[in-house]
Order: C-alpha cells, then structure tokens, then sequence
C-alpha cells in the first residue's frame, strides 16, 4: 500500500504527519492494496475541481511516479473548512478511506453499516486532532 500526501495549501503543512500515519492504520486495517492520494488543500482550491488545480497551478510538483500498483482513488480535505464546521479532520480521513473500499451511503442500510464501521475505526485507531 502506497500513500502519498499531498500539500497543496501550505497552512495545511502541519496537518500531514498525522494524516499519513493515521491513513496507513486504517487502510491497513481495511485491508486495502494499492495506491492513494490524499490532498490537504485550502478554501480557495476546494471552490475548484482540486485535480484540475493540481495540474494547472503545480506543474512539476505533481509528477506521478511510475505506479504500478492499483490506483484507489484520491481523498481531498480542506482541515480549514472542516474545523470551521466543528467537523474531526481525523473522522472525515475515516469516512473517505470508507468510500474508498467501497462504502456508502446512499441506502438506509448502507448508511447503517457504514456508520458501525466508522465508529469501530473511529475508536480503535484514531485520537482527534481539530
């Protein structure tokens, strides 16, 4: 399992040590194998498609390296947005890896087990952090 974290507003610099650490145990947990990205952006480039400022604003930064493994998807969190909403950084990292293997919550019953499955992640790996 790869994990890379990306930084693309500075302010968020100091929210990337956790986030990896914490991504790692949970993905482990959830047995995924592959490749994700994780982007800690700001308020400007949330108003945007994230990807698309990736590409246009930090040409060169964002080389993808030759993966071959499974590409999993990316997972994009604004800790500004989220700490203003009185949001966990560490519950929504949680619900996005959810997403990621598979996970919704669309359905009442998805809902449901997705919810259980936060909580059990929520207390078995993760001490928050706002």
């Amino acid at each position: 399992m790869t994990i890379k974290v990306w930084v693309i507003d500075k302010k968020a610099e100091k929210h990337k040590k956790i986030i990896l650490k914490k991504a790692r145990l949970v993905a482990s947990f959830l047995a995924l194998d592959g490749y994700l990205e994780i982007f800690l952006v700001g308020n400007r480039q949330m108003k945007k498609n994230v990807l698309s400022y990736v590409g246009k604003e930090a040409r060169g930064e964002f080389i993808r390296p030759d993966i071959k493994e499974k590409i999993l998807g990316e997972i994009c969190l604004n800790p500004f947005y989220i700490k203003k909403n009185k949001e966990s950084l560490l519950f929504m990292l949680c619900h996005g890896l959810l997403h990621i293997a598979g996970y919704d919550h669309k359905q009442k019953n998805d809902r449901i087990k997705m919810e259980r499955k936060e909580k059990i992640i929520f207390s078995k790996f993760v001490r928050d952090v706002r």
